[in-house]
């Protein structure tokens, strides 16, 4: 970093107004609390919410961490918001020591940001690259790759800006997220049948860096981590020793994960499978334990609603286990000016993922969980009559309504399913 040069800038900002700094190419400078932006935006709104943007997720950050609330209070960084990043290595302010980026990039003190297509996926990489510097001041370092960045993401994935900024959030579509692009690549892979398991993904490689569909499977994976409150704990407890960032780390975490591995790695599968546009916690955390009863073999009843996703039947099934399903019931799979209802097979008048809205689906799901680099593709099945279910290895038994997982909110009722024991032979 040219010292020389941040003295000169520290001289012209302004603190209150939107200063121009003279040279070949001209660079604007913005202060807030939290930042401080030099760029060569031609804008001077966007560096001014920009800057906003940061100020407001910073107290989020210090919440989400559970630290006090004057935690931050002092901290600021330098960002070099760059649409022409050769001018800012001529004029020094890409310090020749940095390791190669293409998008950002994050010192203790300072941020450098290649300014993108879209003001969202701009914000998001500053926000992004603000992480990591944020965990560094707090807990002297981010942690193992697939945790530094998956936090990052988390914390950086946001809907709104300035100081209406909400960050932590799933987007509910493309256009809320112009250039992010980290479904599209995730589907990808789900299409391939190749999604990684958990274990794969905290194995990422620190040559990763950069790669935005690696991004995206460790924000699934932090994210997954947090949403569980058995899991919460551990994961905040990581963040306190981001200092190590070695394989150590990751190695700890999972140490301290062990009474939930198996169902860890079950919800992960679930998630997957469903996780894009509209994904909602609310609706789609999966209630399933490795301490879940065993059937007894006597018949169950469950409700199955439509505005919820994959619902338990609350047993596990032990191998060898035939059982017959029937369902009954109607609900609501679109509230328009004519709402349509579906019965459990489902309606043909539209499909999702090739099955009819609204058919009741089952799923087989192991309770353990295999070693491999990627899972073996989620076992689905549609409601179309009364079903002989054979169960080959111990499973929960797992229901849904079908619909987009970003289209339930308008969605009512529920179906009935019966579950009955049937004699193998």
């Amino acid at each position: 970093m040219n010292l020389t040069v941040l003295a000169c800038l520290a001289v012209l900002v302004n603190l209150i107004g939107f200063t121009r700094l003279t040279g070949a190419a001209e660079l604007s400078e913005r202060s807030g609390q939290h930042l401080r932006i030099v760029t060569d935006l031609d804008d001077a709104g966007v560096a001014e919410e920009l800057v906003a943007s940061f100020d407001a997720a910073v107290p989020q950050w210090v919440e989400f961490w559970g630290l006090p609330d004057d935690a931050a209070d002092g901290w600021q960084m330098v960002a070099y918001v760059m649409r022409d990043r050769a001018e800012f290595e001529r004029k020094g302010l890409i310090p020749d020591r940095l390791p190669a980026f293409r998008f950002g990039y994050a010192s203790r003190e300072t941020l450098w940001v290649v300014a993108q297509p879209s003001d969202y996926y701009t914000r998001h990489l500053l926000l992004h690259e603000g992480v990591h510097a944020f965990m560094t001041e707090q807990f002297g370092g981010p942690g193992a790759t697939w945790f530094m960045e998956g936090t990052a993401e988390l914390l950086g994935t946001h809907r709104g800006n300035g100081a209406s900024i909400r960050v932590g959030t799933v987007p509910k579509s493309r256009d809320e997220v112009p250039y992010w692009g980290r479904f599209t690549l995730m589907r990808r892979r789900g299409d391939a049948g190749a999604i990684p398991t958990l274990q794969t993904v905290m194995r990422l490689p620190p040559q990763s860096t950069g790669d935005a569909e690696s991004y995206g499977w460790s924000w699934a994976a932090v994210m997954l981590l947090d949403r569980y409150r058995d899991t919460h704990d551990a994961l905040q407890a990581a963040a306190r020793g981001g200092r190590d960032q070695s394989n150590a780390f990751t190695r700890q975490l999972v140490r301290r994960l062990q009474p939930q591995w198996h169902t860890l790695a079950a919800r992960w599968r679930l998630m997957t499978h469903e996780l894009d546009y509209g994904f909602t916690w609310d609706r789609e955390r999966v209630e399933i334990d490795t301490g879940d009863p065993l059937w007894d073999g006597q018949p169950r009843t469950l409700e199955v609603r439509a505005d919820r996703g994959w619902q338990s039947a609350g047993v596990r099934f032990p191998a060898g286990t035939v059982v017959r399903l029937t369902a009954d019931g109607r609900c609501v799979v679109a509230d328009t000016t004519k709402p349509w209802t579906s019965e459990p097979p489902g309606v043909t008048i539209r499909y999702h993922r090739g099955r009819p809205l609204g058919r009741l689906l089952v799923c087989r799901l192991p309770c353990d969980s295999d070693d491999q680099p990627t899972l073996q593709p989620l076992e689905v099945a549609g409601y179309s009559g009364t079903m002989r279910f054979p169960v080959e290895r111990p499973s929960w038994l797992l229901f849904r309504v079908n619909d987009a997982v970003g289209e339930l909110d308008d969605n009512d009722g529920a179906y009935e399913v019966q579950i009955e024991t049937i004699d193998r032979n």
